[in-house]
């Protein structure tokens, strides 16, 4: 009998499409660089649009897979991703019995309320997998997300949740299914353009994969995301005195930072940093920026070290540890906001939705502090896992598009102060 994939069963092609019989336990990511992921600042991505320029399908070429309708991308190669073969998800789910290539058999496919899979991908031993499903629907994505919930089956225990996808907090579902030897963690996000929904599946065998699997999805043109609505910044927020280092949104030059005799500077934005001083060592930048190195590039060519954050990706600018704590700065381009006290009133959100979402205990919180001589706006982190906590005390600084996270990580409040201190202006 032909397998019906709807969402109502999605728990189903769950249990297919990842091994029960894997390992259940988080995978052993350094714990800072597990916390460092979860700071997300909102794009400018449109997740609810009443238009759409063309209806069309995601391809996959070169181990990328791409989807000019909703504007995104997944780059399989950087993820280890594998991608399933339209036969392959047919063989497994009984489903894509239409014709990529045909538009209108897709289209007729949707219009029966039927479900086309756009892409199915998992990782090796199956411990993740993505899938994007395509629907056709007159609802509002509430409405829509309600009517998906209320046919989950009850032993999912499913619930209502926000998740962060393409830099926004989406609305989604999330359940766990209980099976023999472990437990496979899931999510479902819901992006719409005009009658047609796109469901975004996540799941796998360790509680922070269904995040690990929407941080995997980009934007595919920047460009094209228009918001409508501009960002007010709260009047009695602490405004920040660094607007000296800022300009509005016009490009500006980037310059990466240089170590030499264990000495970190950074020109375009003014620090220094003595790892000999204060008994840290500098972690490689190749070790630090291991995805951007895997691309075959050097830092040294700064045309490609600016298409890679043209992309949405950060660049580790430098990253040292030692026994007090550990610091880092982390360079990101950000075209749509104002002023760094905008960037630290989204990070703090951001930062503690994406540490939840990890099943980690968590508070954030904004205060205002000197750094480098001038009042600036940060954010401090606390987080837990499995008792042992990391605190964290990040600033801010923005020079034209691009905005340079100077985080340090230590075990007490008092600690991870101390190494935020331990930067200094660059004179020139």
């Amino acid at each position: 009998m032909k397998r019906i994939f709807k969402i109502s069963v999605i728990g189903l092609m769950a249990v297919s499409m990842l091994s029960m019989n894997a390992c259940g336990k988080k995978n052993s990511e350094d714990f800072e660089q597990k916390v460092e992921a979860t700071k997300k600042v909102e794009s400018n991505y449109v997740v609810d649009s009443d238009t759409y320029k063309e209806f069309s399908v995601g391809k996959v070429e070169n181990g990328i897979y791409t989807n000019k309708m909703f504007n995104i991308k997944v780059n399989g190669i950087e993820n280890n991703y594998n991608f399933e073969s339209d036969d392959s998800i047919k063989k497994q789910f009984g489903y894509n019995d239409s014709d990529r290539t045909n538009i209108d058999s897709i289209k007729a496919v949707l219009d029966k309320g039927d479900t086309f899979v756009d892409m199915y991908a998992t990782t090796r031993k199956n411990k993740r997998a993505v899938a994007m499903m395509l629907f056709k629907s007159d609802s509002d994505l509430d409405t829509f997300l309600e009517k998906q919930l209320t046919k989950l089956d009850s032993d999912l225990g499913a619930s209502k949740t926000t998740i962060n996808v393409l830099g926004k907090e989406v609305k989604g579902i999330r359940y766990t299914i209980n099976g023999k030897d472990s437990k496979v963690y899931q999510k479902l996000a819901f992006i719409r353009r005009g009658e047609y929904i796109m469901v975004i599946l996540s799941g796998g065998t360790y509680a922070a994969a269904p995040q690990t699997g929407f941080d995997s999805i980009e934007i595919l043109d920047d460009k094209e995301e228009i918001e409508s609505a501009e960002t007010k910044a709260n009047s009695n927020e602490t405004k920040s005195n660094a607007e000296s280092v800022e300009t509005s949104f016009e490009d500006v030059e980037l310059q990466i930072g240089e170590i030499d005799s264990d000495v970190y500077t950074n020109k375009m934005f003014g620090l220094k940093f003595d790892a000999k001083s204060n008994n840290m060592t500098f972690v490689s930048k190749k070790e630090s920026n291991k995805n951007f190195y895997d691309t075959g590039k050097e830092e040294s060519d700064i045309t490609a070290v600016k298409e890679y954050l043209d992309s949405g990706k950060k660049f580790s600018d430098m990253y040292s540890t030692g026994e007090k704590g550990s610091v880092s700065v982390m360079i990101k381009k950000e075209e749509n906001i104002k002023d760094v006290d905008t960037y630290a009133n989204r990070a703090v959100v951001g930062i503690k939705e994406g540490i939840q979402g990890m099943g980690m205990e968590v508070e954030t919180q904004k205060g205002s502090g000197e750094f480098l001589g001038e009042t600036m706006p940060y954010v401090t982190v606390s987080a837990t896992e499995n008792g042992e906590a990391i605190y964290q005390k990040i600033v801010f600084l923005k020079v034209g598009n691009y905005v340079a996270e100077i985080t340090s990580y230590a075990e007490s409040e008092e600690k991870a102060s101390e190494c935020i201190d331990m930067f200094t202006k660059l004179e020139e």
